[in-house]
């Protein structure tokens, strides 16, 4: 219960930040949608620090309840600079230091909570939804206070990050305090196979499709006429399909393996997007968030698992930590000015078109690994 409470507590503070810093920061600040997307690829540049601190760092010193709680501390601390900002130079200086602390927390808990499903046989789908709950919460009661309380958005994130510190100093130091197995090759980057350097690739472009999206979708709600209230039901309506997914995901992964699920996930990004693009009203914007379930839960629930599998032996911290950094922080950093300039120039009809194509590409980049696993399992099926 204590995993997925830690879930649910941060997520939280994510559901406060991912739909409203955007909006707060086009809204209040008057930013364009250029300066938010330069804003947004700072993040995931940072984030790009991931595979060569935190990764290591948590494997040689076992250390990850220290590291975790101070993420917290330092992220709640760090959020509420936003309110002092005015320019993009200010903006960028908590936007620098979130990437590299708070951006970090959620593959280092992936990999922590992934070693106790592989102990105890859990299922991370089931855990993993309190913290898509959470976001839930977080979204629609922050959209709701905001028509009411202004700003509301950064106490809330505060709390909720400071309840995560109390949280994780309840877990016993054994379920998260271990070191990475002795590996004969300790260099990372040197014992990648080929079939894990695909997956990255396919993710990372998967990624650049997606972050205009995120980036960008309260916007487009406010450009079709959506109200505060609005958006967080929108938002909301997404992670309703997310756990969805992420209930299921486990018997879909039994019955037709991760491969398959992460391929559903690429597949069902460019259709929602298309969507956007061709229905840009607010039943459209609705239906097309009921896509999440594939475009998050598939692709998400099936990448963590690939990583378990594809990632060198014994250095899987380190795996989610090269995911996060080049598919989520690389991606966020090619992705976020690439959208914020496709709206300047189309709109978002016209952003949500192209992340519609790259999400194809990059599910005909991913496609060859799953006829690749196909036939490694008929040779040993035949071998036997």
């Amino acid at each position: 219960m204590r995993y997925a409470l830690l879930y649910f507590s941060h997520y939280f503070a994510y559901g406060v930040y991912g739909p409203y810093l955007t909006l707060y920061l086009g809204r209040d600040l008057g930013f364009s949608q250029m300066e938010i997307g330069w804003i947004q690829a700072a993040v995931g540049l940072t984030a790009l620090a991931g595979p060569f601190l935190w990764g290591p760092l948590a494997e040689r010193t076992g250390r990850r309840r220290a590291m975790l709680a101070t993420a917290f501390i330092v992220s709640a601390a760090l959020y509420p600079m936003y309110l002092w900002t005015g320019s993009l130079a200010t903006a960028m200086v908590p936007t620098v230091l979130m990437g590299a602390l708070f951006m970090p927390i959620i593959p280092l808990f992936d990999d922590v909570t992934m070693r106790h499903v592989r102990e105890t046989n859990a299922d991370y789908g089931h855990i993993r939804l309190w913290g898509s709950l959470a976001f839930i919460v977080g979204s629609l009661s922050i959209g709701w206070m905001m028509d009411r309380v202004p700003l509301i958005q950064f106490p809330a994130f505060v709390v909720a990050e400071m309840i995560a510190v109390l949280i994780i100093l309840q877990f016993p130091s054994r379920d998260l305090d271990y070191r990475a197995e002795k590996v004969r090759d300790l260099h990372f980057w040197r014992a990648l196979s080929g079939s894990f350097i695909l997956f990255l690739v396919a993710a990372f472009v998967g990624r650049v499709s997606t972050v205009g999206h995120y980036a960008f979708y309260s916007l487009f709600l406010e450009e079709i006429g959506a109200s505060d209230s609005m958006k967080g039901i929108a938002w909301s309506l997404g992670v309703v399909a997310e756990i969805a997914m992420m209930l299921v995901a486990g018997r879909i992964v039994r019955k037709t393996g991760a491969y398959q699920l992460f391929l559903w996930g690429l597949l069902g990004s460019g259709v929602r997007f298309a969507l956007y693009a061709a229905w840009p009203t607010i039943p459209g914007a609705l239906v097309g968030q009921l896509f999440h379930s594939l475009s998050f839960g598939a692709m998400h629930i099936g990448a963590i698992m690939l990583i378990m599998e594809l990632a060198p032996a014994g250095r899987t911290g380190t795996g989610q930590m090269a995911y996060a950094a080049l598919c989520i922080g690389l991606g966020n950093t090619f992705g976020n000015p690439l959208a914020g300039l496709a709206a300047d120039m189309w709109g978002y009809t016209g952003m949500y078109l192209a992340s519609s194509v790259l999400a194809f590409v990059s599910a005909a980049i991913f496609a060859p690994l799953i006829f690749r696993r196909k036939a490694a399992v008929k040779r040993v099926q035949n071998e036997r």
